[in-house]
């Protein structure tokens, strides 16, 4: 309530109470004359009424007069000496009172300053004694915050809903990009609409179909208590590159799942590099072997005609034979070395045959309208395989099957035979012929809304397969079988066991998002300091919206757990394509050359709605604000329907006391400086510590949800204003 309106019931209810008063007392002396004492006292007020009336007139004024000297100078004071008590007590200890008011108010006011003094010397120690108790450990942060930044490998951590914790400029590089372009520059490297930032899901900038995958497959190691419970799965950057990413589990003491590391490596040139090199030892190999199989037939053409002496006969076939086994042992060796290269740096993981059935029957059920029958395997049938990409390719030739041979059933059987296991996909009908079979090869594998930037050819040679199509003899049964190499007990020695980490939380990261609920439709019931914020702020052409001016500038900064996250924000100039009023360029600063080539509306807009999704909008005066934003729904299609909290209602809840409430007065309240004011990301992130020192304000008040704060916000005097 404001102060006059405040004054104005103050005063009308204690005039009210005189007036009885005086009348209450003037009706019982009335009734306690005798007749002819009321017709004298009629009398004397009929000839004195003026008088009577002046003086009852003066009285009240008199009345009047005193209550508001009490009001202002003892019941006024004394609220805001309350307020501004709270404020040095709670998030500002340097602010101190300006005495008013009454002598008593006045030397109140110079006690709370002087405790207030003596307090923030003693905090002041305290803190600079934490400071120097902690300049080891700072030190320790700064190192591994370095070696973070300089890591050739992203790194992305996740707690369990896929909401980012922590990642590194490499992972952002990777999947997001830093392309040297103004526009993209302004919002985040990244024109596409996909943002990387800590409280974001992981799921908008990797496909969820991998992580999903990862996650079950890791679930189920460690479900058998398998040492080695990672999982790896390739995706392609925003440069089409191949990143090979490494998914490993992060444990509490009790072995629960509390989240997932991502740690991304670039495979492309490696990948190419071991194609050409596999390519080479190919083709040296079919030669060599050639050259082998001359050697032998002329030794055996030797043997044939004994012309030669004996003894030196026998020397040169021994020598010949001994060479081109030689030779043969060299190039299975380099054979060897090639493969185990490409495994180390897209390494294949080993799993039950079994398990890989069971998870091609449960995703073709999913995507496929074709009845799966699995002949159960031995249990002591394992395969190295990348379980993503085999699974995902035999649904592709599923679906190719069925298409082609127009089958809706298949039988899927796994049987080893020497050092190869058999594959087999059976069905009734024709086998597939060899030319259709090369162009599958070719096809980049896709099955619905997921896909790998990989072609069928490119995931069969990584696990060293080959694929033919066959049909039984006498029988009206074909199948396509997909040939792999079996496990052998020495490769199994070399498979790195990633170390599964303990849940930690060093000083310098902010886990809490561990235990975070999620977003949620329910945000009204959450606490607002555990909710995620986007601050905003808009320079325009004026303050007319209704009539035709224009956004020319959006600025944003994130807050996550608390914490203002100054390197994920959002600063963009736009084209308003209208002139800019000198007026308005005298407050803002904006000049119409710095807007030329620049982005419309309808193109920052939606990115400034992705980048603000599934967050809790703030703004100081957000009707203005929220209001430029409503009147571009049409035009641009984008509506934001985030919850909005106003953090000038938000000051004029926790200070009712206190007359301004612009950000330059409740910043200087609340310590806040001011960088860049009036521009639109300076305006945000001061907005953004300004809302910070707010939230334990409202909580001293009882206000601690959003739902608290939005209802408290809607009943201040300010909430009227419209625009």
């Amino acid at each position: 309530m404001k102060q006059n309106n405040k004054f104005m019931w103050f005063a009308i209810v204690s005039i009210a109470f005189t007036l009885l008063f005086i009348i209450t007392v003037a009706f019982l002396f009335w009734h306690q004359l005798l007749p002819g004492e009321q017709f004298f006292m009629t009398e004397i007020i009929k000839r004195n009424f003026l008088y009577i009336f002046t003086t009852v007139f003066l009285l009240l004024a008199g009345l009047g007069f005193g209550l508001d000297w009490v009001f202002r100078f003892y019941i006024l004071p004394l609220d805001k000496l309350t307020e501004e008590t709270i404020l040095i007590n709670s998030v500002n200890p340097s602010h101190r009172i300006h005495p008013e008011g009454s002598g008593e108010v006045v030397s109140l006011a110079k006690v709370i300053n002087e405790w207030a003094e003596r307090f923030e010397n003693r905090q002041n120690n305290i803190e600079e004694r934490i400071r120097q108790a902690k300049s080891e450990s700072e030190e320790e942060k700064n190192i591994l915050i370095a070696l973070m930044a300089e890591l050739p490998e992203g790194v992305i951590i996740c707690n369990r809903e896929g909401q980012i914790l922590l990642y590194n400029k490499r992972a952002k590089r990777f999947l997001i990009g830093d392309k040297d372009n103004r526009f993209r520059k302004a919002l985040g490297g990244n024109e596409s609409g996909r943002f990387i930032g800590l409280g974001r899901s992981v799921f908008s900038i990797i496909n969820k179909n991998l992580i999903v995958h990862a996650v079950d497959e890791i679930a189920d190691k460690l479900n058998r208590k398998e040492t080695n419970a990672a999982s790896y799965f390739v995706v392609a950057d925003n440069q089409d590159r191949l990143l090979r990413v490494e998914a490993v589990p992060i444990l509490n003491n009790h072995r629960d799942f509390k989240g997932f590391i991502l740690t991304l490596h670039d495979i492309t040139q490696q990948f190419e590099s071991d194609s050409r090199i596999d390519s080479l030892l190919q083709s040296l190999r079919r030669g060599i072997r050639g050259s082998l199989a001359s050697v032998r037939a002329a030794i055996e053409a030797i043997r044939e005609f004994p012309d030669m002496d004996r003894f030196q006969l026998d020397i040169f076939r021994k020598i010949i034979h001994k060479e081109s086994l030689t030779i043969g042992k060299i190039v299975d060796k380099a054979d060897s070395d090639s493969t185990s290269r490409i495994r180390t740096r897209w390494p294949l993981v080993q799993m039950k045959a079994q398990d890989m059935l069971e998870a091609i029957k449960r995703k073709t059920k999913d995507k496929l309208d074709i009845q799966i029958n699995i002949e159960k395997c031995s249990e002591k049938i394992r395969i190295q395989v990348d379980s993503y990409s085999i699974v995902l390719a035999t649904l592709f030739l599923l679906n190719k099957l069925k298409k082609e041979t127009n089958a809706k059933e298949f039988d899927c059987i796994f049987k080893k035979k020497g050092r190869f296991i058999n594959f087999d996909l059976l069905w009734y009908g024709s086998p597939v012929k060899i030319e259709v079979l090369k162009k599958w090869d070719e096809q980049f594998i896709s099955i619905e809304n997921e896909s790998i930037p990989l072609t069928l050819k490119e995931v069969i040679k990584h696990h060293e397969g080959e694929i033919w199509s066959y049909s039984f003899k006498d029988s009206s049964k074909s199948y396509l079988r997909l040939l792999l190499p079996a496990i052998e007990v020495s490769e199994l020695k070399h498979l790195s066991s990633p170390t599964i980490l303990l849940e930690s939380r060093p000083e310098f990261y902010d886990f809490d998002l561990f235990n975070q609920p999620g977003q949620n439709t329910k945000l009204d019931n959450r606490s607002l300091d555990e909710l995620s914020y986007t601050v905003f702020d808009t320079e325009t052409t004026g303050l007319n919206p209704s009539q035709g001016d224009e956004i020319i500038s959006i600025g944003a900064i994130r807050i996550i757990n608390c914490n203002l996250l100054n390197e994920e924000n959002f600063d963009q100039l736009i084209d308003p394509k209208r002139s800019l009023p000198f007026e308005s360029m005298q407050i803002h600063g904006i000049k119409p050359e710095m807007l030329h080539n620049q982005p419309t509306i309808d193109k920052v807009l939606p990115l400034f709605h992705k980048f603000s999704e599934d967050t809790i909008l703030v703004a100081h005066n957000a009707a203005f604000d929220m209001r430029m934003l409503q009147i571009k729904e049409g035009k641009t299609g984008v509506k934001f329907s985030n919850p909005v909290l106003d953090t000038l209602l938000l000051s004029s809840v926790v200070h009712p006391f206190q007359e301004n409430h612009n950000m330059e007065a409740i910043a200087e309240r609340l310590g806040v400086s001011i960088v860049g004011r009036h521009t639109a990301l300076g305006d945000a992130i001061a907005a953004g510590e300004i809302l910070l020192k707010l939230i334990p304000l409202l909580a001293k008040q009882g206000i601690h949800t959003l739902k608290e704060a939005r209802l408290a916000s809607r009943k201040t005097f300010y909430a009227r204003k419209k625009y």
